[in-house]
């Protein structure tokens, strides 16, 4: 788990019931985080399935999956995970992505050929920041910083979990997670909050969980690394959505790679090159 899914799940685990009615749009009543089924060993930590009951009465299973950024097989990994637990808890099921960052690709509907599969998709950068804000719900407030005009509410989000009636834990976890989080829009925003916040941080289990991802070197190593992680993955992904693959070859190289300006780069060239062979005389430019 990178420290971009640890970051979501420490804001679920506290806020699942207003994550999932502002979000989604469902007036829940009660929810629970279920158990991954056995027989599904390749979900992904950040994955949430969660049994849901709504003031009507209707009871539900709600598979949600975070994603940092957008991958082409992002609905085919929903609907797979969707039948799953349909098959298990022999409930309705809705499958919702919640989208960090900007995507012109990402989609709400998978259809091909007898597959016509559609599913929620939030795409964060478009919510307005300003009425996130104005529900003063402590538990939105780490969204922020990725929503349409949030950069420059960040402080007055912060403000409003400290002066939240939750405990000191509980605000130590949301101050984390939306550190780790604004880290994606901003190099200078998380470098802020920890100056300022840095003592309650550190009292949460929150920042115990993004050190054990191996950020023991300090939260702005983490985010490095975070980022460092992602930049990779992009890569890969546009070359996966492209050609079908990436090659191994391919892929050793990528994943030894360093550098963010070298490997956005090379996501820049992935989406505008005409082959697979193209792309790898480009990538031997950066082996030294």
């Amino acid at each position: 788990m990178g420290a971009y899914d640890a970051a979501v799940k420490v804001i679920l685990d506290r806020c699942r019931e207003t994550a999932l009615s502002y979000f989604l749009g469902l007036s829940v009543k009660e929810s629970e985080l279920i158990e991954v089924p056995q027989e599904t060993v390749t979900v992904r930590h950040a994955d949430f399935p969660v049994r849901v009951i709504t003031f009507d009465d209707k009871e539900m299973i709600v598979v949600l999956e975070v994603q940092t950024r957008w991958s082409w097989d992002v609905p085919l990994r929903l609907l797979e995970y969707e039948v799953r637990y349909r098959r298990r808890y022999r409930l309705g099921a809705m499958g919702a992505v919640l989208l960090l960052t900007p995507s012109d690709r990402s989609v709400d509907r998978f259809h091909d050929g007898g597959i016509d599969y559609r599913f929620v998709l939030v795409r964060l950068w478009e919510l307005d920041a300003e009425e996130a804000m104005e529900t003063n719900l402590p538990c939105l407030m780490p969204f922020v910083p990725l929503m349409r005009g949030g950069q420059s509410l960040v402080e007055g989000a912060e403000r409003r979990i400290i002066d939240s009636g939750m405990n000191r834990e509980a605000k130590g976890d949301l101050l984390t997670g939306m550190t780790i989080l604004a880290g994606l829009v901003s190099e200078e925003i998380p470098r802020s909050i920890v100056r300022r916040r840095r003592e309650i941080m550190m009292e949460s289990a929150g920042y115990e969980i993004i050190k054990k991802e191996g950020y023991d070197e300090g939260l702005q190593q983490g985010l490095h690394r975070g980022m460092m992680e992602e930049a990779r993955e992009a890569v890969m992904d546009v070359l996966v959505e492209r050609f079908g693959k990436c090659p191994a070859v391919m892929e050793k190289i990528i994943l030894s790679l360093e550098s963010i300006s070298a490997l956005k780069s090379l996501r820049r060239h992935a989406v505008r090159v005409e082959s697979l062979e193209a792309f790898r005389t480009f990538l031997e430019k950066f082996v030294e």
